[in-house]
């Protein structure tokens, strides 16, 4: 092998192993968002809800601002009015990633009373303990 080849067989593989760190690299970190582009769970799960201000029923609008405020207290509770069976709601966050929820009472409901009792500083076990007391009796 003439030093010629050799030269080039080697710039060859440097090239290789470049192109293969730059890839292994881009793939690495696209798969993943880092700390700063991660958005709270919270965000995540309130974007998915409807904006209260497209309601002009001042309950309604409550019970939205509740879903946006206090996801993870929703994503707990269940629904009574029939819409986990009916509809494929997984919990009360459902009723409010639709307009379900603006022609519920039910679902207002509990939205309403979950704030209530958060703000008292229940634990969750306890929220859903007081709505499936209150609100289990609706269940078709």
């Amino acid at each position: 092998m003439t030093s010629n080849s050799k030269q080039n067989l080697w710039l060859t593989v440097v090239a290789i192993v470049i192109l293969a760190g730059i890839a292994w690299v881009s793939l690495r970190t696209t798969g993943e968002p880092s700390d700063d582009q991660q958005a709270p769970a919270n965000d995540a799960k309130s974007a998915s809800v409807l904006s209260p201000s497209l309601f002009t029923d001042e309950k309604t609008r409550a019970a939205y601002q509740v879903a946006k405020d206090i996801p993870e207290v929703l994503e707990q509770l269940p629904c009574f009015c029939g819409c986990m069976m009916n509809m494929g709601h997984k919990n009360n966050l459902f009723c409010f990633k639709d307009q379900h929820g603006s022609a519920c009472d039910i679902c207002q409901d509990i939205a309403l009373d979950a704030r209530k009792l958060h703000d008292q500083g229940l634990p969750i076990a306890q929220i859903q303990e007081n709505i499936r007391a209150k609100y289990a009796r609706y269940q078709p």
